[in-house]
């Protein structure tokens, strides 16, 4: 589809959904522009983004919100499939994957976000309730990936992606909270430390740590940064990984 300016993501790196996107766009070599933007209830921002929320991406034809949906676009925008699957069944399990994990995984954590992130209290029984939804989904993740060296085989695929940065974020509510890392019951260190030194990731989670402890402060947040597998490379052994 022919542009004649650049796409514009509208968000802010804490926010895994927004961080998703950003990655997607730079691994596919999308050309587009990052413009800094909160969620918000007020009318102007409903008016392009009907639920309020980041991130929302801004192209010549209109607006688009929901991070499966851009993701959708970027991906309909290619001269071929990329981040996807050009086999039909290989694809409906990669979307199988990003159901599972924004569902199951990062949905039960997100509702312990005000007792870790925004300086709330979790009750009991939301704690006791995430943990119940975390249990099954890390079982069912086991049964459906097995990095080879990605989560769906040999090529990097917007599962990877979106696994990466909702991992990330449950990994860091579930040690909190549990005293549990995910990443080790599902067995993917090995595979998020890949996944942490790609240049989209790299790039991207340097972002997300500039804005994560002044938004921790903001918030008067119990938790405090903790880095879960990113680490910026050295110029010395700066590469780029297949």
């Amino acid at each position: 589809m022919a542009r004649t300016e650049p796409l514009r993501l509208h968000g802010y790196a804490v926010s895994n959904y927004f961080n998703i996107a950003h990655a997607a766009l730079i691994e596919t070599a999308t050309d587009f522009e990052l413009v800094t933007t909160r969620a918000s209830q007020q009318p102007e921002f409903l008016a392009i983004s009907p639920m309020g929320k980041i991130p929302v991406l801004q192209t010549p034809e209109g607006w688009i919100g929901e991070t499966v949906a851009i993701l959708g676009y970027i991906e309909d925008c290619l001269p071929r499939p990329t981040l996807h699957s050009a086999e039909p069944l290989q694809r409906a399990r990669e979307r199988q994957l990003i159901n599972v994990v924004q569902l199951y995984v990062e949905a039960p954590v997100r509702s312990l976000f005000p007792g870790v992130f925004m300086g709330g209290i979790n009750s009991p029984i939301s704690v006791a309730a995430a943990r119940i939804t975390l249990d099954r989904a890390t079982a069912a993740l086991r049964r459906l990936v097995a990095p080879e060296p990605f989560l769906m085989g040999a090529s990097l695929s917007y599962a990877d992606l979106f696994a990466f940065y909702c991992l990330d974020i449950a990994e860091r509510v579930s040690r909190f909270v549990y005293c549990r890392s995910i990443l080790a019951d599902l067995g993917l260190q090995s595979w998020f430390g890949r996944m942490a030194q790609r240049d989209s990731s790299q790039t991207v989670m340097a972002m997300f740590e500039n804005a994560f402890g002044p938004y921790l402060k903001e918030k008067n947040a119990t938790y405090r940064f903790q880095p879960v597998g990113y680490r910026p490379r050295s110029p010395a052994t700066e590469q780029r990984p297949a």
